[in-house]
């Protein structure tokens, strides 16, 4: 973090204390970038005790392509009623359903979340999940996380309609932590999910589309993003870099007699810009924070997108669009 220039005095001065960062549109998901914003979400001091609010993201994605519409229905409790200061600036308890859609796969869930303070975004969730439609992008079976499941073994496994249609749930768990320095800011979430998919025997690993990995029918896998960005609110844009790293956790019971279990072998690693802007917009109302966001990385370890089956030099890149608004309000 590069501090203030000292004063040009007797004596330096103490570097300024961190400032809460701005609250991020509550839609994380490592995979798909949510949207960074621009400028803090400076709410009134005014602000309602209760709210009934809407999120929506729209996200497009390439290498490998996908695309999901996020739809995020919340209603939201205040905390602090009379703390004014911006360490408690939009802390609140909320509740409520969520849909992510996209053309082979669709969750829909509840979601929990606590916002005690402004620098600590606490998220906890439970979906039902179904992949369905086109071969290429449902699930994919294996019987071991050691198989071969690039992109050149998922499209013949399509052409010979390997692929399957099925059910299960997902529990997904964030933990986000932020701090701002002026305009720089600096953010890290951690997002835990935990599978329970139904898979045919004799089954026990499948590739997901949504992470682009292997993952265990039953099991667990986390992934981390670390931001570094720069926030210009007069300008209302955003800039900065992204790092990405994804684990899978596979029981033991998944790899097949002789398998050599190196178990960070399916592991993800990427790097590379992010660019958001928020378009004018009136506060207050149905729709707001029109925000508009290009993420674009490079794979430092991929089985497969890595220079193994796709060359290196091209990144993962996803454009996204986002917005909400209030629904209903209350004192």
């Amino acid at each position: 973090m590069p501090a203030p220039e000292p004063a040009l005095a007797p004596e330096p001065e103490p570097a300024p204390e961190p400032e809460p960062a701005a609250p991020p549109e509550p839609t994380p998901d490592p995979e798909t970038a949510p949207p960074i914003e621009a400028e803090p979400d400076a709410r009134p001091h005014h602000e309602p005790l209760r709210r009934f609010l809407y999120q929506n993201t729209l996200v497009a994605r390439l290498n490998p392509l996908g695309a999901e519409n996020r739809l995020l229905f919340l209603y939201e409790r205040r905390l602090f009623a009379r703390r004014e200061g911006r360490l408690f600036e939009g802390a609140h308890v909320g509740i409520g359903p969520k849909l992510d859609a996209a053309p082979s796969i669709a969750r829909l869930g509840a979601v929990v979340e606590l916002v005690p303070l402004a620098i600590l975004h606490l998220r906890a969730a439970y979906y039902g999940i179904g992949y369905f439609g086109s071969q290429e992008f449902k699930a994919h079976p294996f019987a071991s996380p050691t198989d071969e499941f690039g992109p050149d073994q998922i499209k013949e496994r399509s052409e010979l309609k390997e692929a399957i249609n099925t059910v299960g749930g997902q529990a997904e768990l964030n933990l986000l932590l932020q701090a701002k320095f002026g305009p720089i800011a600096l953010r890290n979430e951690l997002s835990g999910f935990h599978n329970l998919i139904r898979l045919p025997a004799p089954f026990d690993v499948f590739y997901d589309l949504r992470h682009d990995l292997m993952l265990p029918g039953k099991g667990w896998f986390l992934g981390d993003d670390a931001d570094l960005l720069y926030i210009n609110d007069r300008r209302r844009f955003t800039v900065g870099v992204r790092g990405t790293y994804f684990h899978v956790f596979y029981p033991d019971s998944v790899f097949e007699e002789g398998d050599l279990k190196i178990k960070g072998q399916n592991d993800h690693a990427r790097v590379g810009p992010l660019f958001s802007y928020r378009f004018k917009d009136r506060p207050q109302r149905r729709f707001m924070r029109p925000s508009l966001y290009v993420l674009a990385q490079w794979w430092v370890k991929h089985r497969y997108r890595a220079g193994q089956q796709i060359s290196q030099g091209v990144p993962l890149v996803v454009i996204g669009f986002s917005f909400t608004g209030d629904l209903w309000t209350g004192k």
